[in-house]
Order: C-alpha cells, then structure tokens, then sequence
C-alpha cells in the first residue's frame, strides 16, 4: 500500500475514535461565508469607496486654510533684488477661503463614476459569494460521492466475501475448484484496493472543504445528504435566460459605465473653470516693519477675488487622452459583450447535460435492476454446478460498475445543478 493511501486511512482511523460532526451542506456554507476572507476584503474596498465619494462631496464647500511666510531680501544701491518690488521681504499671516464655482460638471461626472464603481464592488463582492456557494457545492458533493462509493464498495465487498465463503464450502465437498477459490480472492483485493481509493479521495477533499470553511486541518467531520436531492430541482427544459441579469454581465456592464465617465471627465478639460477666493490677516514688507511705528502703513486687512482658467491651446493633448478613454471604453463593450456570449452558451450547454444526466440515471436504473437479478441468479446457478466461477464474477462486478456509475452520473447531475444555479444568480 503507498504513503498517502497509509497516512489517509491513519487518519480516518483516528477520526473514527472520535466524536464526528455531521455538516449538511447548508452548514458548510453558513461556515464558509462566515470565515471567507474575500468577503472581507470586499467589505472594506466598499467601505473605501464610500469614503472617496464623501471626500469630494467635501470640495464643494468653501475650503478654508491657514498660510503664514516670511522672506528677507537684503538690498543697497548696487546689490539687491528691485527694492520696489522685494520691499526687503515679506511677514504674513493669512487666513485664506477658496470656493469653486463652476468646475466644467468634473465633480458630478466624478461623483457619478464613484457610485458606478462602488456598484461594481458590491457585484464583485456578490460574485465572490456566488463562486464561494459553487466551490463549496463542487466539494460536498465530491465528498459525498466519495462517502457513498465507500458505501458502495463494502457492499461490493460483503458480497464477494459471502461468495468466497461459498466456494469455499463447494470445495470442501468436492464441487469447486482451488482455481475458482484464487480468482474470488484476486477480486476480493480488488475491491479491497478500490475502498481504499475511495477512503483517500474522501479524506483529501475533507481537507479542502475544512480550508474553505475556515477549520484548518480538521476533517474529523461527517458528510450528511442525499444525492437525489441535495440541490433544487431543475428549471424547465429550454427556459430561456435573462442574460442581462446575470452577474458576471452585470459588472462587464458597470465597467463599461464606469469607462464612460473618463471620456467625459476628459472632455471636460475643455471648459473653463471658475473660482472665488478671500484671504484676511497680516500682510506687511520688512521695508515697513523697519519704519517708526507712527510712519508705518497699515499691516491687517483682507483681499476678495474671482479665477478664471480657460485652456487655449493644449498641442492635442485632451483630444489625446479623449481618444485613449475611448479606446479602453470600446475594449471594456468588447469583453461585455464576450462575456454575454460566454454566459448564454454556458447555461445552453448546461442544461443539455442536465438533461443527458437525467436520463442516464433513468437507464442505468432499469439496468442496475436487471443486473441485480442477474447476479443472484448467476449466483444460485454456480452453487448447482450450472455456470462458471468467472460468470458469477462478471454479474457481481457488472453490478458494482452500475451502481458506481449510478452515482457518478447522480453526482455530474449535482454539479450541473450547482452550475445552474451559479449561472442564473442575481
């Protein structure tokens, strides 16, 4: 037997010993969303969002500072700066009021993009719990898949061992052959070796379930669920899909949007912008400062005004980045509308193997019900001496491989439910 089958059956083992928690699969999800760290992240990338639109709602107040400054510069007849514009330097100290009153619509385009983006957070935060409920849908039902071909298995096994016994009894008494009694043996390790298999692949995706759901290294849990109804039903055959609600396209979407206001946020280098401003407070020369204080020229006083920018000639420069904003725009519409194709092809192609899925379990039954009759039949026949050893065995491993691909295709139909489901999420 190799290291990793050893080292998973060790644990199982040692879980065994233990008290095991069953989870349904509601469980593991409340476990899940409760320690998903993208969640968090998305949580906090919201909230900053939030804040960045509340700091430009702050600009359209009047914004008030404080400004003090001193200069000195020395002059004489020969050296020096003019002495009629340095005035031997300056003293101030002002308080200073800068109001815009028109800014060519950037705030409203900007605070317009900011609702649009935090929108796009919130989708891409609803995306991550929807992948999340997926991830954790593929996993517990792998890991029922693998619990119930355990089931499976030790059945297989029971009947092989019953069967031995059989032949063994037949040989006693002079009937059966020692050939007869090997061949059983060999497929008695087989099956042996296929639970084994099936006990790893148990252990390794408990492993990967525990991560998701935040409970490191613990496994020592139990599967609870049944395969015919672990997920919702599916939606009527060929209903159609309202593309435009999914998530996936709704963030393509919202991107493009977003997109949208940098072209006009470009655009809007063009106008004019105007603005008031007022400063009172103290504002004197060193040239006065030096005067006899009965000479001296008055220090405090306050200065009203109005800016007016208006771009002339910018070498081509705004129609430039108009054309850039365009063309990340035009990209943005071009994987939106890849991804409307991906989604409607992905949900068409779903739900065709959805419905293959159905009535493959539909067929296998009514042959896993003929196998199971011909397996016992075949059975009492051999004990009469009417058909061989290798006959018996071909009906018990005919009906082994039925019921596993019975619930291989019942667990396919799980996952293209949870596909579905992850497709028409809003």
């Amino acid at each position: 037997m190799n290291r990793p089958v050893i080292v998973a059956l060790g644990l199982l083992a040692l879980v065994a010993t233990c008290p095991a928690q069953k989870l349904t699969l509601a469980r593991c999800l409340e476990l899940a969303k409760s320690s998903s760290l993208k969640a968090r992240a998305s949580d906090a990338a919201i909230r900053g969002s939030e804040l960045e639109r509340e700091e430009l709602q702050t600009t359209k107040l009047p914004q008030v500072k404080l400004t003090s400054d001193a200069s000195y510069a020395p002059n004489s007849g020969t050296r020096g700066y003019d002495p009629a514009i340095t005035d031997g330097g300056q003293l101030g100290g002002r308080i200073s009021v800068q109001q815009s009153l028109y800014d060519a619509g950037v705030r409203s385009l900007r605070s317009d993009q900011l609702s649009t983006e935090r929108n796009a957070l919130v989708k891409e935060k609803q995306i991550t719990q929807r992948d999340l409920v997926f991830g954790i849908q593929q996993l517990f039902i792998e890991a029922l898949r693998s619990q119930k071909e355990m089931e499976l298995q030790q059945q297989s096994l029971k009947q092989l061992r019953e069967y031995l016994e059989l032949v063994q009894q037949l040989m006693k008494g002079g009937q059966g052959s020692y050939t007869d009694m090997l061949k059983t043996q060999m497929q008695v390790q087989a099956t042996e070796r296929s639970l084994q298999k099936a006990y790893e692949s148990l252990a390794f995706t408990k492993y990967a379930l525990a991560e998701v759901m935040g409970r490191s290294i613990d496994t020592s849990f139990t599967i609870e669920g049944s395969m015919e109804s672990l997920l919702a039903a599916s939606p009527t055959n060929g209903a159609s899909l309202d593309v435009s609600q999914n998530l996936d396209v709704t963030l393509a979407q919202l991107n493009v949007s977003k997109s949208a206001f940098e072209i006009e946020i470009q655009k809007s280098e063009r106008l004019p912008v105007i603005g008031a401003f007022a400063d009172a407070g103290l504002l004197t020369s060193i040239d006065n400062l030096r005067l006899p204080s009965s000479e001296r020229s008055g220090m405090f006083g306050y200065m009203v005004g109005l800016s007016l920018e208006i771009p002339l000639f910018t070498w081509g420069a705004t129609d430039l980045r108009v054309q850039q904003k365009q063309l990340a725009t035009d990209a943005l519409g071009l994987q939106l509308e890849a991804v409307r194709r991906s989604v409607t092809t992905e949900y068409q192609k779903t739900l065709l193997q959805l419905n293959r899925a159905e009535e493959r379990v539909q067929s296998l039954r009514v042959s896993l019900k003929a196998a199971d009759e011909n397996f016992i039949l075949t059975k009492s026949k051999y004990a009469s001496g009417g058909v061989l050893s290798l006959e018996v065995l071909a009906a018990q491993q005919l009906l082994t491989d039925l019921k596993l691909d019975e619930l291989q295709t019942l667990a396919d139909r799980q996952a293209l439910l949870a596909k579905i489901e992850q497709i028409t999420t809003r």
